[in-house]
């Protein structure tokens, strides 16, 4: 059974979903913006690792940046749909999919941690 948090889990398949998305970006885009899509996502994902080998007591710090780390994640991906880089339908599939889950789960960890 493994032991990994849904939250890694929702945010590793947003991961495998961007790495395929960004290689059709447009050259212009795809360097910087789909870079950063990446690293954000890969920022978050490193985040949680840490956050869960810390003690209770120390968690809603980096908690915290985790949220702040997703809302810049977020503007990204808006930025990426406004130019045309994803579209509409993988647009509203990421919403419904990832962020609005991953929102929920980010905010229930604050609240557990406060």
């Amino acid at each position: 059974m493994n032991k990994k948090p849904k939250l890694y889990f929702k945010f590793y398949q947003l991961l495998k979903f961007f790495y395929r998305a960004i290689r059709n970006f447009e050259k212009q885009y795809k360097y910087n913006l789909g870079k950063e899509i990446l690293n954000l996502t890969w920022k978050c994902l490193d985040l949680i690792i840490e956050i869960n080998a810390l003690p209770n007591e120390k968690k809603l710090s980096k908690i915290k940046e985790l949220g702040v780390r997703f809302d810049e994640l977020k503007i990204r991906l808006r930025m990426a749909q406004e130019l045309k880089q994803i579209s509409e339908n993988q647009f509203s599939h990421i919403q419904s999919e990832y962020i609005k889950e991953i929102g929920k789960m980010i905010g229930g960890w604050i609240n557990w941690a406060s």
